[in-house]
């Protein structure tokens, strides 16, 4: 049913507190994507999700700031928001009630619903085969419930210079990975060399940009320059290969 890839990674988790040294990566029969980051003593299952809510179970969330607990479900966990969409939050806990009981998550496992992944945090032992099918499920909910909200804008609070490239190169600002490694794909060297070029000169207005949001959480016209900063070190770093081969 999956033909998984393998790779090593350092990649530290704040909400863990532990760093990951495995990735595999996956599609099913019905080409859903899936990754497991390995941890010392967890996995993390994770799949790409478009909705508009955030919110953590067990797990207050460092990385999004859904760290502000909202209720405790028995069968369920902890519930952790930013307590910008509380009421919807309760409405989708409600909807994924038999769902979330299903995974019986214990103390140290959770599950994390950021508006383009999903993550589902489970001790080593666990079989997965189930866990990725309810995975499945609740994704569909939440996407056919709760869908994205982001809409097209002129991101105002950019400065002009980042807003004149954010609007250039928009369709490559994907901060999923494996949509992002597909994109790269289908770039031809000559478009590379254009980003290249074009975002190089801006890297260090776009740090000292993002920079400004501190603790707050990024706005939408920051997250799409934080992709675009990452596609940028990919890109480097394969151009970088090539040329020393």
């Amino acid at each position: 049913m999956f033909r998984p890839t393998s790779q090593e990674v350092i990649l530290f988790d704040p909400n863990l507190n532990d760093k990951s040294t495995r990735l595999l990566k996956f599609k099913d029969d019905q080409d859903n994507r899936f990754r497991i980051w390995v941890f010392t003593d967890t996995l993390k299952l994770e799949t790409p999700l478009k909705t508009s809510l955030l919110l953590s179970i067990n797990y207050p969330d460092k990385v999004c700031l859904a760290n502000k607990l909202l209720f405790e479900e028995i069968g369920i966990g902890k519930i952790f928001t930013d307590n910008l969409k509380d009421d919807q939050i309760q409405l989708c806990i409600k909807l994924l009630n038999d769902d979330l009981k299903s995974l019986n998550l214990d103390f140290n496992e959770g599950l994390t619903v950021y508006r383009n992944s999903l993550q589902l945090t489970l001790k080593q032992d666990r079989q997965m085969l189930p866990e990725i099918e309810g995975l499945k499920k609740i994704k569909s909910l939440v996407e056919l419930n709760f869908p994205d909200e982001t809409k097209k804008n002129n991101f105002p609070d950019l400065p002009t210079d980042l807003r004149q490239i954010l609007m250039k190169f928009g369709t490559l600002a994907i901060s999923d990975d494996f949509e992002r490694e597909e994109k790269i794909q289908t770039l031809t060297k000559k478009q590379r060399t254009v980003f290249i070029e074009t975002l190089e000169p801006k890297l260090e207005n776009i740090n000292a940009f993002l920079d400004t949001f501190s603790d707050k959480p990024l706005s939408e016209g920051a997250i799409r320059l934080q992709s675009l900063t990452e596609l940028l070190i990919e890109l480097t770093y394969e151009h970088g290969k090539k040329n020393h081969i």
